[in-house]
């Protein structure tokens, strides 16, 4: 509903032009941000115009819009998907810009629950601007992060505009702010490089996100050597002698993928570690107005410290705001599950990455893709929470993909599904599930929605 009455105001402005402009300004893809007193926060919607003589024609979806238009002054009915009439618009527009005012009908969450009664006008502002155009062909961006933000906030102003299909070379400092030169540039707390504008992305999209690479930059890296209080019982705590003088520093060798200890104990003298070098955090901004530091983890991603963010995967992101306002950091070289020593190989890191838009549609949650599984996300105040949320958008996702039924998705999950507790020591708790992609190979995938 929301989205839809979105549209309708995106169209409204799109069809002003001032005076001597041509049809052909006017015609293709527009951009419109609505404001009104019900509403707490923009909205956003594409639209697509075409012109004939002095009327216009629109689409958004499954609505239309027609109107006229006198000079640069136009005035403009919204109708929706069932022919029934749904606004007044007016306005106008000067160069690729177009602002004005009007009502709509079925703005807000509370039109839902209004059931037979027709939907109540509501006054209402706009702004127009065009769609941004891509490049002829994606590019390759070499990018140096200037800003380092350790705390999620739509209001962080962006550090570099992309588009769909560019390919980003960059870097990140570690979870203490430190680069691959030993520079302290950021305070600590998980400071994420940007954000980062995605061009075409808007509420009610998904962000995907494919990690090309993620490689460690320097040659050492730290891990705690406690373990926090979260991971163990308070006995097993108040009984641990901690040496502080205990040395967590690895030494990375990024051509064998092997850690060894820089100064282990008799015990540890041929411990060697595999590593597997993860992003901890990633995100979008989140929801509203909504602001977290660095540690937190939601919906819109964050801390997640799941280690199986790789070179090679693949991440969706729910977009909350225009551009989605991309970012990462706290990289490790390696990580158990749980992080229970609530650090992983602490370390900064090179990465690769490229962006795809899915519009129209916006996952419920964080998801993952790797060559084996296809991975659900779930954040909460509890294991039990956490393993909820993650079971349940899994199996949405698969319900939707591949139009099982609800008594054929659980036998499915019932039968393959795996779970990961990937975060035990930060304010929320991280779990994941998958299910095998040699399973829904089996399974026919339902038409694009």
């Amino acid at each position: 509903m929301r989205m839809r009455w979105m549209a309708m105001v995106v169209l409204a402005g799109a069809v002003m032009w001032p005076c001597g402009a041509s049809a052909a300004e006017i015609a293709g893809k527009w951009v419109a941000e609505v404001s009104g007193p019900m509403l707490l926060e923009p909205l956003y919607a594409r639209v697509t115009l075409e012109i004939s003589g002095d009327t216009v024609s629109g689409t958004w979806g499954s609505n239309t819009v027609k109107g006229s238009v006198k000079g640069t002054q136009v005035t403009l009915t919204v109708t929706d998907a069932k022919g029934a009439a749904a606004g007044e618009l007016t306005g106008k527009v000067e160069s690729t810009e177009g602002a004005g005012s009007g009502t709509l009908a079925g703005l807000g969450r509370r039109q839902a629950f209004l059931g037979a009664r027709p939907p109540m006008p509501q006054e209402v502002t706009w702004k127009l601007t065009r769609e941004a155009t891509p490049p002829a062909k994606p590019r390759e961006i070499n990018y140096e992060p200037k800003t380092f933000q350790a705390y999620y906030y739509a209001g962080n102003k962006p550090d570099i505009h992309i588009f769909p299909g560019d390919i980003v070379h960059t870097w990140s400092v570690d979870s203490a702010g430190v680069d691959k030169n030993g520079k302290r540039l950021a305070l600590g707390g998980n400071a994420n490089i940007g954000p980062i504008y995605v061009e075409g992305a808007l509420p009610g999209d998904t962000l995907v996100v494919h990690l090309i690479k993620i490689e460690p930059n320097r040659k050492t890296a730290r891990q705690g050597s406690r373990i926090q209080q979260f991971g163990v019982t308070p006995a097993y705590n108040l009984a641990a002698k901690y040496d502080p003088r205990f040395n967590g520093e690895y030494q990375l060798d990024n051509a064998t993928g092997i850690a060894t200890l820089t100064a282990p104990t008799p015990a540890l003298k041929d411990f060697k570690l595999q590593m597997k070098p993860m992003l901890g955090c990633i995100s979008v901004a989140p929801p509203g107005f909504e602001a977290f530091t660095g540690p937190h983890l939601r919906v819109y991603g964050g801390n997640l410290d799941y280690n199986g963010t790789v070179s090679g995967t693949t991440m969706l992101f729910p977009v909350f705001h225009p551009g989605a306002l991309f970012g990462f950091g706290d990289g490790h070289a390696a990580m158990a599950d749980g992080e229970v020593t609530q650090t992983g190989l602490e370390v900064s890191m090179d990465v690769t990455f490229s962006v795809d838009v899915i519009k129209g549609y916006q996952s419920q949650g964080v998801r993952e893709e790797d060559n084996d599984y296809i991975i659900s996300f779930g954040v909460a105040g509890s294991l039990q929470e956490a393993l909820k949320t993650s079971t349940a958008q899994l199996a949405t996702w698969i319900k939707r993909d591949y139009g099982l039924s609800d008594s054929e998705v659980a036998l499915l999950l019932g039968a393959v599904m795996k779970i990961e507790v990937t975060e035990l020591v930060d304010p929320e708790f991280n779990v994941v599930t998958k299910v095998p992609k040699s399973t829904l190979a089996m399974l026919k995938p339902v038409a694009s929605k």
